[in-house]
């Protein structure tokens, strides 16, 4: 999200200075927003329209402003947030515990498919503004089923656990509300 910097901060390493109109994710950009450090910038980027008849490169000169931006942004792999559940791997090693693994409480921002594995992933804001990517797993299914954007999550690793068929998996206890608090799941 573009915002103007009104304040100099720093973020990450990296320094702002005031006046500077920069790029910067959704979270941290509202964030600095409701602090005072930034606002949504006055000057809106132009946007060539796309002419019937023609394509969008063919409506700007040079394949310049914001379809190049766009065409650019294509080609760079969307970084997703930290993953919150544990590797199977380093659970079966005992290098990750249930204690070791903090609960998550937060609110479903977006439901989505990871484009490398395939697998149907939820990204969850928590209280403290940070987001947590946690990928759907055999005893998350129904929890994945009923998800939706706006939803809050209570999630809670109980350890590795074995079926009665000998497969063993991940275990989970978790709470689903909907937006208005009303309780959808409990497991």
């Amino acid at each position: 999200m573009e915002v103007k910097v009104k304040e100099r901060f720093e973020h990450e390493g990296d320094e702002f200075e005031e006046g500077e109109v920069v790029d910067l994710p959704g979270d941290t950009a509202e964030r600095a927003i409701e602090r005072g450090f930034a606002e949504e910038p006055k000057e809106k980027k132009e946007i060539s329209p796309i002419e019937p008849g023609r394509g969008a490169g063919e409506t700007e000169e040079k394949r310049g402003g914001i379809w190049s931006e766009m065409e650019k942004s294509l080609d760079e792999e969307p970084e997703l947030p930290a993953r919150w559940n544990p590797s199977r791997d380093d659970v079966k090693s005992g290098e990750v515990l249930p204690k070791d693994v903090d609960d998550l409480l937060g609110a479903v921002k977006r439901l989505d498919v990871h484009r490398k594995y395939d697998t149907p992933m939820a990204v969850a804001e928590t209280a403290r503004g940070e987001e947590a990517t946690v990928f759907q797993q055999k005893a998350l299914e129904d929890l994945f089923e009923e998800m939706e954007p706006g939803d809050r999550v209570a999630l809670r690793f109980t350890g590795l656990r074995r079926s009665g068929n000998g497969y063993e998996y991940l275990n989970y206890r978790y709470e689903l509300r909907g937006p208005d608090g009303e309780k959808k799941l409990s497991r």
